[in-house]
């Protein structure tokens, strides 16, 4: 396969891994080899060759809405995770979500020889598609299958590593049962509202226990496990696309809401793009009691996220009181208010933001997350978050 590879795509994608080095999303030699084997414009057949080997996320397929509801993951994402899952070679691994196939050759490459891979996907044109991708790229051995990732794949269990390329409102039995001991749990997981943290669990005697945590966004899980958020796209042309969780019955409209806007008040707290992911967004997850919701303005010229805090009658947003000049340059952090009640969570929010600065800004590396079945209570532990969820209560400690 590689003889036939055009040497524009494998110069494209020398650049891409040389630029995940660059960036500090890639420092593992073995991952680095199977992102530099895998030719990742033929899992995108339709996407020119500058489009593949971009470091970004490419949809690839839409719901009746519009809405992207599978794709092929952004590099730099996949490579931290590759890095927190761990592969070694001879290992049996579970994915869910096969979506093109791409990150199931990756994968393939590090398992080797004498490994399996398996990537279970619940459509099966998709599951079709990643069969057909597979094979064009030298990678048949690798087990493609139609169904509910929730269940995971019983036939080939256990495994050693289980990863999820979808974002998991909870750890389903059917993972924590089908990983094998010693092994580990790689999955973009909810832990309140519509926040997503790539979790890397192992087993810890009667529970699953993290060893390293990142931030990520992915598109959700679905099927019979998927979780409560709703993702809407606010008109055909504003280009926002809001996830806001569950909100109260009657509560109004979002679009009409965010047509009433007040203005940017700043809080006096200085911060960075990293720390409003790493640190104050989970922040403020645990101190709502509906959780933390986010609006992404899709369109090119301008795509940026937003935190939203969401009430019945009104809605705040997060803002950045001057452009923000790059990940880790300071800028004051504001707050907006859209509609009747906003002046009110927004000043909700304020106070979360100078509270989490009060208190010492604490982020994702003191942080972490033991998940206990729902058959066995976790202990008693002072200061720790427990958050319930249907088949795991999860226990949040940070270290300082």
């Amino acid at each position: 396969m590689e003889n036939s590879i055009p040497d524009g795509a494998k110069q494209m994608r020398a650049r891409l891994v040389a630029g995940l080095r660059a960036s500090g999303a890639l420092h593992d030699d073995r991952v680095a080899a199977a992102l530099s084997l895998v030719p990742r414009h033929v899992f995108l057949p339709e996407t020119g060759l500058e489009q593949a080997y971009a470091d970004d996320a490419v949809p690839t397929k839409l719901d009746a809405g519009g809405n992207a509801i599978s794709s092929s993951s952004q590099p730099a994402m996949m490579a931290l995770m590759l890095e927190q899952l761990d592969v070694q070679p001879g290992d049996r691994v579970l994915e869910i979500g096969a979506g093109t196939g791409y990150n199931a050759a990756c994968l393939a490459c590090l398992t080797g020889e004498t490994g399996r891979v398996t990537t279970v996907d619940i459509d099966e044109d998709l599951a079709a598609g990643a069969r057909q991708h597979l094979a064009a790229a030298g990678f048949g051995q690798v087990s493609v299958v139609q169904g509910d990732g929730g269940l995971g794949w019983p036939p080939d269990a256990p495994y050693q590593r289980i990863i999820l390329t979808v974002g998991a409102w909870d750890i389903t039995p059917a993972w924590m049962r089908q990983l094998s001991p010693g092994g580990r749990l790689v999955l973009p997981l909810s832990l309140q509202g519509v926040l997503q943290y790539s979790v890397a669990f192992e087993h810890a005697g009667d529970h699953l226990a993290s060893v390293s945590i990142l931030p990520c966004g992915f598109m959700r899980l679905r099927g019979a496990f998927a979780g409560p958020q709703a993702v809407v796209r606010l008109g055909d042309s504003s280009g926002l696309v809001v996830e806001a969780g569950v909100r109260p019955p009657g509560a109004d409209d979002l679009a009409s809401l965010l047509a009433q806007p007040g203005e940017t008040a700043g809080t006096g707290v200085q911060i960075t793009g990293r720390e409003v992911f790493s640190g104050l967004g989970l922040w403020l997850a645990m101190h709502e009691p509906g959780g933390i919701g986010r609006m992404t303005d899709m369109a090119p010229a301008r795509r940026r996220g937003r935190f939203l805090l969401t009430g019945a009658h009104g809605c705040a947003t997060l803002e950045p009181m001057t452009v923000p000049e790059g990940p880790d340059v300071a800028f004051e952090a504001g707050t907006r208010p859209f509609g009747e009640q906003g002046q009110e969570i927004a000043g909700r929010l304020a106070g979360h933001i100078r509270g989490w600065a009060a208190a010492g800004r604490p982020g994702l590396a003191e942080l972490r997350v033991d998940a206990y079945p729902e058959e066995s209570p976790p202990p008693a532990i002072p200061d720790a978050v427990v958050i319930t969820k249907p088949y795991t209560r999860l226990v949040l400690t940070w270290a300082s």
